[in-house]
């Protein structure tokens, strides 16, 4: 049996989606800007900083936490380190 949907609901859906999209088509590259303008007026030290408490969130033994993410980060760090050379 098919669900009975209001078509209203289902058009306003997209409607809102399109318009997210679009949104976020001109806001994501101004919020990116100002992201990396902030970190690059860090010192090197805060920088580091936040680093560090940001690994530090990292928990072995939590439950579903299998260190897959720490890992694409020690990869992302290693091919800047490279890049660096």
């Amino acid at each position: 049996m098919r669900a009975n949907r209001s078509p209203t609901i289902v058009g306003d859906t997209r409607a809102a989606t399109k318009r997210w999209f679009e949104n976020w088509k001109r806001v994501g590259p101004q919020l990116d800007a100002e992201r990396w303008r902030r970190l690059r007026a860090m010192g090197i030290k805060q920088r580091a900083s936040m680093t560090l408490d940001l690994l530090s969130l990292w928990q072995p033994d939590r439950p579903g936490d299998d260190a897959d993410a720490l890992i694409r980060v020690q990869r992302a760090f290693a091919l800047w380190r490279k890049k660096r050379r």
